[in-house]
């Protein structure tokens, strides 16, 4: 049935209010109409006559009356769900205008490297999800570069960036990364025992995360091959050293039960870069200097700190 029908079948749906959908949840979860009235404490009759009303502009019987004590009818029932629905959803927003009147952000954007632990990023957000749950956030993973910048340009709010950025940015340490250098199995890195030169690991390719083009800033870090491919995700760079294709650094905490399961093989290079240790850095998160945080950001921020 189309709106015009609608109109000459009589339906009156825009004289529907919020007070006919409280009495009429009311008194389902009361227990009857008297036990409504004296909830809601109105007269019964008052009660009565309003859900006549919200049965007369719906066009539905929405309770049988031929009992002693009234019945929902099967459209009351099915209308039931829609009437409790109608009333959160207002109690949302009632909440949600409270907060935001108050300087609560409506949403958050959190620029997140793609090498930052999972399990750090989920247990945070989880709790935050529970602690604001009318404030959205937006996640944007990328490289180290490009997720810098997008702190920078003032797309993203927040920043679960590496330690090596700028001193524009106010950051505070909430964990640490640990790279690791791995291969398949199948490469011919991971069938050799013993400590690899740094001659034999510039001889074969090596995968490196770098960012699209226009934003690379031509800064490599840990990068020993000559013969060098580069993805600007964390997934493909690690798809492509499962497949045998070339090694490459990861973050431990990506690759931790693929080498206990065999699927990957550390290695063990004389010396990276002229250390003795492979990189390993702290994670920060950060946000601009001249950005006052609201109230979510700032939670936000401590609960970071708090999880390292």
């Amino acid at each position: 049935m189309n709106s015009e029908e609608f109109k000459s079948h009589g339906f009156a749906m825009d004289a529907l209010t919020l007070d006919q959908f409280r009495v009429f949840v009311t008194i389902i979860d009361a227990g009857g109409f008297a036990a409504a009235s004296r909830h809601l404490n109105r007269a019964q009759s008052a009660i009565t006559y309003t859900i006549q009303k919200l049965e007369e502009q719906s066009r539905l019987t929405l309770f049988d009356r031929s009992a002693y004590r009234p019945l929902l009818t099967e459209a009351g029932k099915a209308l039931l769900p829609r009437a409790r629905r109608i009333l959160e959803d207002v109690a949302d927003w009632r909440h949600q205008a409270q907060g935001i009147s108050m300087g609560l952000e409506a949403e958050l954007i959190l620029a997140v490297i793609s090498y930052a632990p999972p399990a750090l990023l989920s247990r945070v957000l989880r709790a935050f999800n529970a602690t604001f749950p009318f404030v959205e956030i937006r996640i944007l993973t990328d490289t180290f570069d490009a997720a810098a910048k997008a702190l920078r340009d003032g797309v993203a709010d927040l920043g679960l960036l590496a330690e090596r950025q700028p001193e524009e940015f106010e950051r505070r340490v909430c964990g640490r990364i640990d790279l690791v250098p791995v291969a398949a199995p199948t490469h011919p890195f991971g069938q050799m025992e013993g400590r690899l030169s740094a001659a034999l690991l510039r001889d074969h390719t090596q995968l490196v995360i770098s960012p699209a083009p226009h934003l690379d800033s031509g800064r490599d870090y840990g990068v020993l091959a000559v013969n060098r491919w580069r993805v600007n995700d964390l997934q493909t760079k690690y798809d492509l050293i499962l497949a045998g294709v070339g090694w490459g650094s990861m973050p431990r905490s990506r690759v931790e039960k693929d080498l206990a399961r065999g699927r990957l093989v550390e290695l063990r290079p004389d010396s990276w870069e002229g250390a003795d240790r492979i990189p390993s850095f702290p994670l920060v998160i950060a946000y601009r200097k001249e950005k006052a945080l609201g109230p979510a950001g700032q939670w936000l921020v401590e609960q970071f700190i708090a999880s390292q």
